[in-house]
């Protein structure tokens, strides 16, 4: 049986600097996950790397364990085991899947409801694939947690002013430019998310933008927005004339410190405000000390909060119902998806019934009576299959596994059973308690009530596809 099991070490429990060491980048994350795989045992394992969290999510065989998620990260990132044991959090099953919809419903964030979180999910999950560390279990919780954050922001205040990381910066920036930036100029370092949100929000408050960026390339969609584009090793001469710098690279090193602002020159007096959304961090802390310098942090915007964090109760009530929806729709199919061998062993024994009683009264038939006769009963085998499937998916939902097993073996005449892994110790004396010694033999034993359910149509999709495992495809996985 697949469990799964989840570490994070996120901003609200855990120092930058820790975080800077815990931290991978979206290109050498591809790279490590087979090695956080191995070293874990797990079976597949997907890492969320952002500027406020690093979480393992991994499967493993029979019992989840995140200690060992723990130590593998602690082992591959070098940072010791009691260090990183100090600012984690960790837990299994429905616990871990409930955190990770939370977290990418925004409700883990120190801006709450903040957008931008889901993209770096669907990254997180698209990397684990690309390199052969996920699974089916694993891509379908990081699918449930996207559509969580999807209903969650659409049908909630939650999304109505595109809450984000780099939003609250911005806000910040302005506040401490008197509230003002009309006319003042605005340095975006970076040409991801971060400065596609800070360059809409500075052109649209009348401020002068220029983006500085390692590829020019990547940076040149921002002039259409109005802003001036410069390569990143002009980045001194910027800082000499910009009244507000905004840095949110993956780059691994300061790329402001003293030396820096001191080669401003004659302009290096001259009061700046500078907003680092980096991590690991662009700009040096030391920089705080310098004359007419107002730096800010993510350490700094989680402490102060944000406006936006003042969430209406109902709309926060309301992200939670979706969260558990969402829960229970994964714990369904987890469900049906464990119990398609039951489902099978009790099709394929009805099946052999059928066969059976069509060899005993048409064995001796022309071929074209034969397939008459195999036609009605196959037609009759599947309504009588229907009710004791859709019972038995029911009771896969409910974790019943006395019913699963009883169910499975409903049409077997004399086949070993073969117990469902959902079984927990004791159910065999709880099911010959419950059975009263009656026989599961078709001719003997009473189907008509559990066949007293809808048409067929009344199993839903899902379950059917839980049924073939291996054979779902991407766009089923994202259903």
């Amino acid at each position: 049986m697949t469990c799964l099991g989840h570490v994070s070490v996120s901003g609200c429990r855990a120092s930058l600097s820790l975080l800077e060491s815990l931290a991978y980048d979206r290109h050498e994350v591809r790279e490590h996950l087979p090695v956080l795989r191995s070293l874990s045992g797990a079976n597949a394992l997907v890492v969320l790397s952002t500027c406020q969290r690093v979480e393992l999510y991994a499967t493993f065989d029979g019992e989840a364990d995140p200690a060992a998620l723990l130590r593998s990260l602690s082992t591959d990132r070098r940072v010791p085991l009691d260090v990183v044991a100090s600012a984690a959090a960790s837990g299994t099953g429905d616990a871990a899947a409930r955190h990770l919809l939370r977290v990418a419903s925004g409700l883990e964030s120190f801006v709450l409801g903040e957008s931008e979180v889901a993209g770096q999910v669907r990254a997180a999950a698209e990397a684990s694939r690309s390199v052969g560390a996920g699974g089916l279990e694993l891509d379908r919780l990081m699918a449930a947690a996207t559509s969580t954050s999807r209903r969650a922001h659409r049908h909630t205040g939650l999304g109505a002013t595109a809450r984000s990381v780099a939003g609250a910066g911005g806000a910040a920036a302005v506040g401490l430019s008197g509230g003002v930036l009309t006319g003042r100029h605005v340095l975006v370092v970076g040409a991801g998310e971060v400065a596609a949100t800070v360059v809409e929000h500075a052109t649209a408050l009348g401020a002068r933008v220029t983006v500085c960026n390692r590829t020019r390339r990547h940076a040149d969609r921002f002039v259409a927005a109005g802003a001036a584009v410069v390569d990143l090793g002009d980045l001194s001469s910027c800082l000499a004339t910009a009244d507000v710098a905004v840095l949110g690279t993956a780059a691994p090193h300061w790329l402001i410190d003293a030396t820096t602002l001191s080669s401003r020159g004659p302009a290096s007096s001259r009061p700046i405000v500078l907003v680092d959304l980096s991590m690991p961090r662009n700009v040096d802390p030391a920089v705080r000390t310098f004359p007419g310098v107002r730096l800010v942090d993510l350490a700094d915007l989680r402490a102060a909060g944000s406006p936006d964090a003042r969430l209406l109760v109902d709309d926060l009530a309301a992200a939670e119902r979706v969260v558990e929806e969402e829960l229970i729709r994964y714990r369904r199919w987890l469900a049906t998806r464990a119990a398609a061998d039951a489902v099978r062993r009790l099709r394929a024994d009805a099946r052999a019934v059928a066969d059976q009683e069509v060899t005993r009264t048409a064995g001796d038939q022309p071929a074209e009576v034969r397939a008459l006769v195999e036609q009605a009963v196959s037609h009759v085998v599947g309504q009588l299959a229907h009710g004791p499937t859709h019972e038995l998916l029911a009771a896969a939902e409910a974790g019943d596994a006395v019913r699963v097993d009883l169910l499975a073996g409903l049409f077997d005449r004399g086949r070993p059973a073969q117990q469902w892994s959902g079984r927990q110790p004791g159910d065999d004396a709880r099911a010959a308690s419950w059975l009263g010694g009656s026989s599961l033999d078709p001719q003997v034993r009473e189907v008509r009530t559990l066949d007293q359910t809808s048409h067929q149509s009344a199993v839903h999709a899902t379950d059917e596809l839980a049924m073939v495992p291996g054979e779902i495809g991407e766009d089923a996985v994202a259903q």
